[in-house]
């Protein structure tokens, strides 16, 4: 083969990389999402199964993350949790703050330690401050909002999510299977990663 065929099939390979890894690459879904209440944030992601998705802002100065958890897709007859995990990806550990949409249609949160397989889900502190905690629902979206005071061993670490039915105004068990056993993952607050 002469040096300008073996230039010319260097250059297509290259080229024909380039536009597939670029028609691959889907745009993140988060970046377009807006909140009514003009909160901004300086990260997200579009998590991979719940129809979820996880914004934050880390402030290097407070050692806090202001963060918004978003469910698409949701009922009022649905509950919404995402909480993370400093021992794994796992549900046992994990520091959850959790929304659920009362019989007015208001959303509330609340935090909860899930310390065992059947927690119970009571309305509890967790290890580490969180203020400015709240909940929407409006257009079967539901945002969990709240800042956390965590220190800098928690800036990556493992979190969760998940979500599950209401019924006469109790939560009920998540599913334990398909998308309700994926919904783990790796954070890490600082770099976006």
């Amino acid at each position: 083969m002469g040096l300008k065929a073996w230039k010319f099939l260097m250059f297509s390979c290259l080229l024909f990389s380039f536009l597939d890894s670029s028609s691959s690459t889907k745009p993140r879904t988060c970046m377009s999402q807006t909140f009514s209440n003009g909160r901004q944030f300086a990260k997200c992601i579009d998590l991979p199964v719940l129809n979820s998705y996880l914004h934050w802002t880390y402030d290097l100065s407070a050692g806090t993350v202001e963060m918004a958890y978003r469910r698409t897709k949701s009922t009022s007859s649905q509950w919404s949790a995402w909480g993370i995990n400093p021992s794994g990806p796992k549900m046992v550990g994990t520091q959850a703050l959790v929304a659920v949409v009362n019989p007015n249609g208001v959303a509330e949160a609340f935090t909860t330690s899930i310390d065992s397989m059947n927690p119970s889900l009571k309305r509890m502190q967790l290890n580490f401050p969180v203020s400015g905690l709240s909940a929407t629902f409006e257009k079967n979206e539901i945002t969990i909002f709240g800042v956390l005071k965590i220190p800098p061993s928690l800036l990556a670490t493992s979190h969760v999510w998940q979500q599950g039915r209401m019924v006469d105004g109790q939560m009920q068990p998540h599913p334990t299977f398909g998308p309700n056993v994926q919904s783990t993952g790796g954070i890490n607050f600082k770099t976006g990663l």
